[in-house]
């Protein structure tokens, strides 16, 4: 009887030793699941009126909307966009070099000559007509990317804000990334822009080149404009993009 009890005792503590074992090593062996790559879309320039709204509604994916500032529908649209659950950035005006000027500057661009006093009251009159703005980026500013003075006033009013800066790297004088390091703001910029070309298969192709970078780095940010071609482009393949494992996210997920 004695001998029964102490062979059921080996046995019952052999399987609990064995489960114990099982657990240790699904806890420990078991492989990581490697992490998707991240895409992020930023579709800039909103606020000059309000023909793309219903077909960026249809998106059903993050997308970031940049929007100028003291135009006649900015607000209007960051209210809408916010509604279809998408993220808000202010697409500040910053001064561009000589070339840009012939395109014509939005009213109460900020540019090097300005005193700090004038660049944070643009800056202040420019978040009043965005609201739900959680970051900014840059409007032209292939001049003041440059401009060390310029940029440090202008991401001292996003420190105070707690707000990232993401650039659109509209030149590679920017001083922007390391400025933002030494400030201590959180910082993102753009990879690739998506529609140079108001072309159906152009955009398709430069989405895919984004969708190839994000394989490569693990993460990465594609600009767009609010055309019926680009946001019929992101419809069609975002979909198509997530089944193949690429996860779209807001920008402001990838600042750092």
């Amino acid at each position: 009887m004695k001998k029964n009890i102490l062979i059921l005792s080996i046995l019952l503590a052999i399987i609990a030793i064995s489960a114990l074992v099982f657990s240790l090593k699904n806890i420990f062996l078991k492989p990581r699941e490697e992490a998707r790559p991240k895409v992020a879309i930023i579709i800039d320039d909103w606020g000059y009126n309000l023909r793309c709204l219903n077909l960026l509604k249809q998106i059903d994916a993050p997308i970031t909307v940049s929007v100028l500032p003291n135009l006649n529908y900015s607000s209007e649209i960051a209210e809408a966009a916010k509604s279809y659950d998408k993220e808000i950035i202010l697409h500040l005006p910053l001064e561009p070099e000589e070339a840009g000027r012939k395109i014509g500057l939005e009213e109460h661009t900020i540019t090097s000559d300005m005193p700090d006093e004038e660049i944070i009251k643009n800056i202040e009159l420019a978040f009043a007509s965005v609201p739900y703005a959680c970051g900014v980026s840059n409007h032209m500013g292939s001049c003041a990317t440059g401009d060390v003075r310029l940029m440090s006033t202008t991401f001292a009013e996003l420190k105070k804000r707690e707000l990232f800066f993401l650039d659109n790297l509209v030149t590679n004088k920017s001083v922007c990334k390391e400025l933002a390091a030494k400030m201590k703001i959180k910082f993102a910029r753009r990879n690739i822009f998506l529609d140079n070309l108001d072309s159906y298969d152009y955009i398709k192709g430069q989405v895919e080149k984004l969708g190839d970078f994000a394989r490569r780095k693990g993460q990465a940010v594609g600009i767009g404009h609010p055309k019926v071609t680009t946001l019929k482009v992101l419809k069609d393949m975002i979909p198509q993009m997530q089944a193949e494992g690429i996860e779209f996210v807001f920008v402001s997920e990838l600042a750092e």
